[in-house]
């Protein structure tokens, strides 16, 4: 049976009444409530410990509003958190200022600048750790402060007069009381430990407390309500006519969960002094119908452990547990994470068929109930979802878009990674067209094509490079046809100038403020952020950071230092969805926070026995020993409260579905938390079955994969111009050609890992291009010191070309220091290479021209008779001449690979004819490739990258095709038939060796490996 509300009397004591916590515990306060509001005829002011039953009890006010009230009283009975009523402290505004969390750890990054004691003890720290650090040290502050309060509440009554405190007598009473716990916590413990850590504390809270922290102002709020009581009852006692003075009004104090020892102490000393005043109840849970296990009905012992159970207790918990509605208890255990997100799921569903429109999801396990968040979303609108474990604001894509924002601040002078640049400006909430001053049509594309330049030029960091990067393009879009982007030029200097901000070592506050919020305008980001739920939240969040006139204003930091705050704020904010109307509402919520509040169902994801009890991290500074001796928050007192959580959600929810995964990661099996284990023991598991989640399964008869083989459809296009690399592809692997060429299939481009081989082939290709063209310009000039023998022109080949390497790669240097590393590399090479090529033209063999386009074309009958011409055409990499022979000439194809790997290409030259189409295509094509009268002859590939030790150089640094003319005759029969297998649209197979499908981008495709 329910306690009775009890019958106010005059004399002033706080009086007692305990609720159970049961089905009908709102329904019992609100009674309660209104029975004070009918014997005092006044209507009382209801606190509540925490925030969560706040809306269930003024519901459940309405509900049981009794008939025939008076007048006085007919409003509902003012219902209020406690923290609400701190905030609403009768001229809170004369309080010492309030300081924001933001301020108060600038406050400890000041003193850790100010106090070379402190800087020796965390100078280690980086800037996220240092943030991390602030706030461990500032909870700690503050637990000392309330240690402290209850010893000093007559210097909070003089306070209020004074506006001033003596931090000397409190620092004091502080190491008085810290020294005690100590002496308790650690007996035979060395304490040169202990107390380094307890200096480290109080120096700090000797440096950091002042009047506006949010302890002092509490204690002050509540002082400043008992004045305000005070008054009233000293108003009434002194009016003439005391009969139509008002009552005092009535302080309902609810304590909706175990306080720490000793908040436990401030409130009752606090209830105590208000009694003096007005009429003072004190409701508390009374858990002996209503714990399920002992420890929820014992509690905490004197000595800080769980308190111990007579027999009478026992058989009280098991009526408790036989009468409990566990018919509505439902057991259901999943073998894997994702099998549990959709257990979860399901059972939201059932409930809802069943018409229930309030449920909640409780959130032991925090990754589940994201998981199963997401896959609600497939529910539409018809199902509410309210979140309110605190999902973080920094997981939003507002926030992720402004990360983007801050990763490109903290870049070094040369410029960012190509992935960090490209990120930013495809951040959705980054208006190009705003920001380049353009119409939004010509920005169409933009940054499409500046990606695609990147990653065909393999310029990965560096604003030179990828200035250098576009020129190119641009430079070979005006000489092949195409229209050069100037706006990618554009497109770069204003990112650049976005960076260049920020190049100073040293910020104030307020100047990184400033310089932030002028450049979320410029990019229009503000703009857009204004206009979503999660940007709207974030630029609030960031309007902390305007410090205006207040201290910190002009506090100077490294760049890297804000923008770790900057990031720590984010992080430490919570991201509110806006609701919308549906049919059900689903509250996703932390165990805690469904004291008091009533659901129709409740599915608890997590219950196993590593998640269920869950203790929170420990603090920075107390062990859980200290912490019982400071009278805070223990394990022990976590783990009675979360009994007493998890036993008054069983008792008071008709259905309750119970949730875990019974193997872990790592395939270890996972039992029930000891919790449900108990109850299955107590009600028999015939009556508490541990069921499967019924998920259908999808069940098929695989079959062996078979080798690929492809037939080429006869709609499908096939190609009229063949390139070398196309037509290897088609030697190697005819599938691969058909995935690649015919299907137009790629691989998604991106950036690889270190420096780019390919790319520095094109390097020195274009250097080796422009210093042969230079060298043929000194030739012809008459007293040029080239002309003073072998030697001399030795040497001034090796000075032209390393200059030509320097300058042809200074601008990737400047954009990526890792491409010194290749300079260096080919600048090694230099003295070989000159010495080949002297000894080349002592051979009678003279550069002629170099990145020549040739090709040949080639006439076949498709198979319907219809001639075909197809071309095969390249880009050749040099043209040397005989001096001596006018009718001969000779083909070279760089390859930065060293002489092994090109041996290698040469034993299989017929699939990789490159060098063979070149000549065929200078000899069929002579005015093309600017050798009237001569016939290519002579083929050979050049090692750029050749073995230079003495024991090595006996290989060379180039290899000779031999037996030019049989092969030449024998690669026109072969690709004629090839080309006539293509038309023909035979069936092309895939089957080429391990040693091609390892890079093979249509692997993926053809799935060798599983047949």
């Amino acid at each position: 049976m329910p306690q009775p509300f009890p019958t106010i009397s005059n004399q002033k004591q706080v009086q007692a009444w305990a609720i159970t916590p049961d089905a009908t515990a709102l329904e019992q306060l609100a009674k309660g409530i209104w029975d004070c509001a009918v014997q005092t005829k006044v209507r009382p002011l209801v606190v509540l410990s925490t925030a969560g039953p706040l809306i269930g009890v003024r519901a459940a006010l309405e509900k049981h509003r009794p008939k025939n009230l008076d007048p006085q009283i007919a409003f509902l009975p003012q219902v209020i958190s406690f923290t609400d009523w701190l905030e609403a402290a009768p001229g809170a505004w004369k309080f010492p200022k309030k300081q924001t969390d933001l301020e108060r750890w600038l406050s400890v990054f000041v003193n850790l600048r100010k106090h070379k004691t402190l800087q020796a003890w965390f100078k280690a720290e980086s800037e996220a750790g240092a943030w991390g650090l602030a706030q461990a040290v500032i909870q700690a502050c503050d637990a000392l402060s309330e240690l402290v309060v209850p010893q000093l509440q007559d210097e909070f009554n003089g306070l209020l007069q004074t506006h001033s405190l003596d931090t000397q007598a409190w620092l004091k009473k502080v190491e008085l009381v810290l020294d005690q716990a100590i002496a308790k916590a650690y007996v035979g413990l060395s304490k040169n430990v202990v107390d380094e850590e307890a200096a480290v504390l109080l120096a700090f809270w000797r440096y950091l407390t002042n009047a506006g922290d949010p302890v002092i102002r509490k204690h002050l709020a509540m002082s400043v309500h008992l004045q305000a009581a005070k008054e009233q009852s000293t108003y009434k006692n002194s009016n003439n006519n005391p009969n139509t003075s008002p009552n005092p009004r009535p302080f309902i104090w609810v304590q909706t969960a175990d306080p720490k020892p000793i908040d436990q102490e401030v409130i009752d000393r606090y209830l105590t002094e208000y009694a003096q005043w007005a009429p003072v109840i004190g409701v508390s849970l009374d858990w002996t119908r209503a714990a399920l296990w002992w420890e929820a009905l014992a509690g905490q012992g004197v000595t800080g452990e769980v308190a111990g159970l007579d027999a009478e207790d026992e058989q009280q918990i098991q009526r408790n547990i036989d009468s409990s509605v566990h018919e509505g208890w439902r057991l259901i255990s999943a073998k894997r994470f994702e099998e549990l997100a959709w257990a979860a799921i399901k059972s939201v569903e059932s409930h809802l068929i069943a018409g229930k429109k309030n449920i909640a999801l409780v959130a032991q396990d925090r990754l589940v109930a994201r998981r199963a968040r997401a896959l609600l979303s497939r529910l539409g609108n018809a199902l509410r979802v309210r979140d309110e474990t605190g999902w973080k604001l920094s997981t939003t894509r507002a926030a992720a878009a402004f990360d983007s924002l801050l990763e490109l601040m903290r870049v070094p002078k040369e410029g960012p990674s190509a992935s960090i640049l490209l990120e930013f400006l495809q951040n959705p909430y980054l208006d190009l067209a705003h920001s380049l001053q353009k119409t939004p049509e010509s920005c169409v594309g933009l940054l499409a094509q500046l990606e695609d330049i990147l990653v065909a030029s393999q310029a990965k960091s560096g604003w030179e490079t990828f200035m250098a990067a576009i020129e190119k393009a641009n430079s070979h879009a005006a000489t092949h046809g195409g229209s050069p982007n100037q706006q990618l030029i554009d497109l770069i200097r204003f990112v650049r100038q976005l960076h260049g901000r920020w190049l100073n070592p040293v910020f104030t506050c307020s100047e990184a403020y400033q310089i932030l919020q002028s450049q979320l305008e410029t990019t229009g980001m503000a703009g857009r952020l204004e206009k979503d739920a999660a940007g709207q939240q974030l630029l609030e969040t960031l309007k902390r950071f305007d410090l205006g006139s207040g201290p910190y204003s002009d506090l100077k930091m490294r760049l890297p230092e804000w923008l770790s705050l900057l990031k720590t704020v984010i992080e430490e904010s919570s991201y509110e969805e806006a609701g919308k109307d549906s049919l059900a509402t689903l509250s996703i919520l932390p165990l805690s926070s469904t004291r008091l509040r009533e659901f129709d169902a409740v599915v608890l994801v997590g219950c196993d026995e590593q998640q269920l009890p869950a203790f929170s991290q420990p603090p920075l500074f107390f062990s859980d020993a200290l912490n019982r001796y400071l009278k805070s928050s223990t394990i022990t007192a976590q783990y009675i409260q979360q009994a007493r959580d998890l036993s008054q959600l069983l008792v008071s929810c008709p259905n309750v579905d119970l949730l875990w995964q019974n193997k872990s990661k790592s395939g270890e099996p996972l039992r029930p938390s000891a919790w449900i284990a108990r109850l299955q023991v107590a009600l028999g598991k015939s009556a508490l079955k541990v069921t499967e989640p019924s998920l259908r399964s999808y069940e098929g008869q695989s079959q062996p994969i078979q080798m690929a083989i492809a037939k080429p459809d006869q709609d499908l296009a096939i190609p009229t111009t063949i390139s070398p690399s196309a037509y290897k592809a088609l030697r190697d692997c005819p599938y691969r050609y058909y995935v690649s060429s015919l299907l137009g299939l790629r691989k998604a481009k991106e950036f690889e890992e270190g420096f780019d081989a390919s790319l520095a082939g094109q390097i020195l290709h274009a250097l080796l291009r422009n210093f042969f063209h230079a060298l043929k310009t000194e030739e012809s000039k008459s007293h040029s010191p080239i002309h003073g023998g072998e030697e001399a022109k030795r040497q001034w080949m090796i000075e032209h070309l390393t200059q030509f390497s320097e300058k042809e790669f200074e601008r990737l240097i400047a954009g990526d220091a890792r491409v010194l590393g290749t300079l260096r590399d080919w600048q090694k090479q230099i003295p070989s290479f000159i010495d080949w090529q002297i000894n080349r033209e002592n051979a009678g063999w003279r550069y002629h021209d170099a990145e020549l386009p040739v090709g040949f074309a080639i006439t076949l009958k498709d198979p319907h008779g219809v001639e075909r011409e197809i071309r095969i055409a390249g880009r050749a990499d040099r043209f040397d001449i005989h001096e001596s022979d006018g009718s001969i000439a000779a083909v070279i194809d760089y390859k930065n690979q060293d002489m092994k790997k090109i041996a290698d290409r040469a034993k299989n030259i017929l699939n990789d004819p490159q060098l063979l189409i070149y000549a065929r295509g200078a000899n069929e094509n002579q005015v093309a490739t600017r050798l009237p009268g001569r016939k290519v002859e002579q083929a050979e590939w050049v090692s750029l990258k050749a073995k230079i030790t003495e024991n090595e150089k006996k290989n060379g640094r180039a290899h000779l095709v031999e037996d030019m003319p049989e092969l030449m005759e024998e690669f026109s029969t072969q690709i004629v038939q090839d080309l006539n297998d293509l038309w023909a649209r035979k069936s092309m197979k895939a089957f080429a060796p391990d040693s091609v499908c390892q890079y093979c981008d249509a692997r993926g495709v053809c799935r060798k490996g599983m047949w």
